[in-house]
């Protein structure tokens, strides 16, 4: 028999449990953040994409405020202007 002593299993396996737990956690938000930024990215080539095809030549300071844009709804408003505009400063308003 075991009397007197306790055992550090319960413990153990909660912590493993904990850390597991803490892994998906991490790994879901990492996953998500990833999502959100690959968003961003199509986001940001469809509207070059647009400017290019409408034959609209950017600056550099144009085409880094498109590419470093975070911001879901600018890109949005700018992909929305790129239809039919004839100039950047059409877009970027």
């Amino acid at each position: 028999m075991n009397r007197g002593r306790t055992s550090r299993k319960p413990y153990a396996y909660e912590r493993v449990f904990d850390e597991i737990e803490q892994a998906r956690e991490y790994g879901e938000a990492k996953w998500a953040e990833g999502a959100i930024e690959g968003e961003l990215k199509a986001t940001r080539n469809a509207v070059l994409r647009l400017l290019m095809r409408a034959g609209i030549i950017l600056t550099d300071d144009e085409r880094a405020r498109i590419l470093t844009c975070a911001d879901p709804a600018t890109l949005d408003r700018w992909f929305d202007n790129a239809l039919g505009a004839k100039s950047a400063a059409d877009v970027l308003t």
